[in-house]
């Protein structure tokens, strides 16, 4: 399996001037599966499974979700980086993750279209029988039989 993201995608949310992506010696492969696990699990319920299977490298996934997966990237390198220097988490890092949650919420809700893709429908009571739409119910509660 290969990453939604590739470097490029990555360091557009880091301060070049301190941490450039690819002078990092750790497995930057592994925090860019790590963040595509954390887009693919939120999206199971939302995008077809066939189109998700699509998404097989950078090239191959839309940019929206190579945005939010790159944001998640930076937070979790960034806090790697710099967590080691203080007790909690950096702000920077927090701000990165929040961000791409909030953006993959919007993908899930529907405010923010993915390219070519259709969002899942939502299940409303019109597709279950009886509902409020339905004709006279043909029975009720007080019924005695």
């Amino acid at each position: 399996m290969m990453a939604f993201v590739d470097d490029a995608d990555v360091q557009v949310h880091l301060p070049y001037d301190k941490l450039k992506v690819e002078g990092i010696p750790d497995d930057r492969a592994k925090v860019y599966l790590d963040s595509e696990r954390i887009v693919r699990g939120y999206l199971a319920g939302v995008v077809d499974s066939a189109v998700l299977a699509t998404w097989t490298s950078p090239t191959s996934t839309p940019e929206t979700i190579r945005a939010i997966t790159g944001r998640f990237a930076a937070a979790l390198i960034y806090r790697t980086r710099y967590s080691e220097n203080r007790l909690g988490d950096p702000e920077f890092a927090q701000n990165k993750y929040k961000e791409a949650m909030d953006l993959l919420m919007g993908v899930i809700a529907g405010e923010i279209p993915i390219d070519a893709v259709d969002i899942g429908t939502n299940f409303d009571n019109t597709w279950f029988e009886p509902n409020n739409s339905s004709n006279d119910p043909k029975f009720a509660m007080d019924d005695r039989y």
